[in-house]
This record gives C-alpha cells, structure tokens and sequence, in this order.
C-alpha cells in the first residue's frame, strides 16, 4: 500500500512540476507579499470601535465623530479603555489629555496616546489612519500632534499578512482540479483505476501533492512576514489541514467536471466564493458575515487569533477541528466519485 501510494505521490509532484501554471498560482502569493510589502492600500471602510478617554469637549474627539466609519465609546479611565481591547471590542484606545487642545492652539505639538487591540489587526491599520487624519484636519496642518502608540505592532504588513496565506493555500485547490481533470482527459486516471489501489488510497494519493504544494506557498508568506517558532508551528498546522480541505474540494470539481472549460469556471467561482469574503472580513460588513461560512475562514481567522493576538490554544483546537471534519466529509465524497468511474 505505502509503495502504491509513493508511486502516486511522484507521479503527481512531476506534473505539478510541469505545469506552469502550477507553478505561477505557487509563486504568485510570495510575489504579491514582497510587492504590497512597500505600498499600503486604502480599502472599503467598515466601521471600527475606538474606545476614547478625554475631556468632555476635545476638539479631536469632535473631529473623530465626523467619520461615520468610527464608532466612538467613551470611558473615564484609562484602566476601562483598556478593558475594552478584547475580541469583539474596541480595536483602538486613544487617550487625550486635559491640555491637548490649549497646546495645538498655543502652536505646541502635544501627544495623542493609543493603545492598539491584536485580534484585528486590518481594523487597527484603519483605526490608525482614520485618527491620523482626524489630527490633520482638526488643525489644518499634517500631523501637528504626536501619536505615540503604546502597544508596538506593524498594522500594514499584518493587513496584507492573512488574506495572501488564504489565496496561497486555495492554490491547492486549483492544483487539483487541474491535474485531475487533465487525467480524466488523457485517460490515465481510468487507468489508474484499473490498479489494485482502493478509492480511498488513490484519492489521499492524489491530494498529497496538491495540499503540500499549497501548504509551501502559504508558509512562504508566514515565513516572509516574519513570525517566532510557537506562531509557526500553530500556522503550519492550521495551513496543513486548510489545504487539505481546499484540495479535496478542488479534486471533486475535477472529478466532477465535464472538461477543462468547465474544471476552470467552476474552480475560479470557488476560488472568488471563498476567498473574497474572508479577505474583506474586517473591511465589510456584510462579506464579514458571510465569511464565517466559508472553508477558507478557519485558516483566516485561526491565524488572526494564534499567530497575531497570541491568544489561548482553545481557538486554534476549534478551527483545527473544524477543518478535519470538513477534509473527512470531502475524502469521502471523493471516495465515492471515483468508485463510481472504476
């Protein structure tokens, strides 16, 4: 068995291997990682929770309510605000002092305080920037005050971070169906099938390659972003199962497909399906609660909470879990496909 499903695994690296476009969907997240590395993009505005102590009439807390994106809570302590930098709370704490507005009046240059939340980090870059330009417009003048943030913490290469790991993991799902219904029409998968392999063999043979072809590319981006061991390990398992789940579900389209024309649409509506929504969480309401739906948003939202907010294991035990379940369902409706075309 272990030799059949060695034989099977080679034979699938070595097309893989020349396939380019294979290649170029291997390659493509890595390029766009090193790319949006030195640029920042603005995206769709979500609304953003921003917890705020200051006087009651500070001009910047005035200025902030002209963004309808900010939804502003106020707090008298500074010990309550932080309270607020959880899961589901505020992403941003920003403290204004007594004197803030006397001192830019006066021509000084005084000091916003803020304190930034990790679980979304994409709210955060665009907390920042709302804040930003609320003290530019406040003033008329670009950046009079100082914004001395207290939590250090690079919202700019997080915000590109996780939706690029997603894409490069859902590259195994294209993999898969490409080679699988590449087969179908050369005719060596009916071939295949007349081995003695059972169904189950050869379809765990045919997503191994297809899984750590897209496990690679999306470890390339964790590894690029920089991250310590811990962080890695719980990325590497995260993306193992997601890409699993994602080439099985790339395997029944192939299988299901009635040729290349058809493999490919059906391949680049399930790629957009999953991966919009999930991309666009933090910046979209409505694809925020379509996200949770998608296959592709345990990986997302695993890596959000492990890797970036450190949190607790029990997250990444619930998104893991619910990945081997989804992979058990797909391997056995790939079971079944290619029992019935033996």
């Amino acid at each position: 068995m272990l030799r059949r499903l060695k034989w099977l695994v080679w034979k699938d690296l070595l097309d893989a291997a020349r396939s380019q476009v294979a290649l170029l969907i291997l390659i493509s997240p890595l390029l766009l990682a090193g790319v949006m590395r030195q640029t920042e993009k603005k995206g769709d505005l979500a609304h953003v929770s921003v917890a705020v102590v200051a006087p009651e009439d500070s001009g910047l807390v005035q200025a902030m309510r002209n963004y309808e994106e900010i939804v502003i809570s106020r707090y008298s302590s500074r010990a309550e605000g932080l309270a607020q930098l959880r899961p589901g709370g505020a992403v941003l704490l920003v403290e204004v002092g007594d004197e803030y507005d006397d001192q830019l009046l006066n021509g000084g240059r005084p000091t916003v305080l803020v304190w930034e939340g990790k679980s979304r980090p994409t709210q955060v870059t665009l907390a920042r920037m709302l804040l930003r330009d609320a003290v530019n417009r406040q003033s008329g003048q670009k950046l009079p005050a100082r914004i001395e943030a207290q939590t250090e913490h690079n919202g700019s290469n997080d915000m590109m971070f996780l939706p690029l790991v997603v894409m490069a993991a859902l590259s195994a799902m294209v993999i898969a169906a490409q080679n699988l219904v590449e087969e179908k029409e050369a005719g060596t998968l009916q071939q295949m099938l007349l081995s003695p392999a059972g169904s189950t063999e050869m379809w765990a043979g045919k997503l191994v390659v297809s899984s750590a072809l897209g496990t690679l590319a999306a470890m390339s981006v964790v590894a690029l972003r920089g991250t310590t061991l811990s962080s890695f390990g719980s990325a590497l398992g995260l993306t193992l199962a997601a890409s699993f789940v994602f080439a099985a579900l790339g395997g029944v389209i192939g299988l299901l497909a009635k040729g290349p024309t058809a493999a490919s649409s059906w391949t680049g509506l399930a790629f957009f399906g999953l991966f919009v929504p999930v991309a666009l969480s933090e910046t979209s309401q409505t694809l925020g609660r379509w996200a949770k739906f998608s296959p592709a948003y345990p990986l997302y939202d695993g890596l959000q909470r492990t890797v970036l907010a450190q949190e607790s294991a029990a997250t990444l035990v619930v998104h893991f879990g619910a990945l081997l379940a989804l992979g058990a369902i797909l391997t056995l409706v790939g079971s079944r496909l290619l029992s019935r075309l033996r």
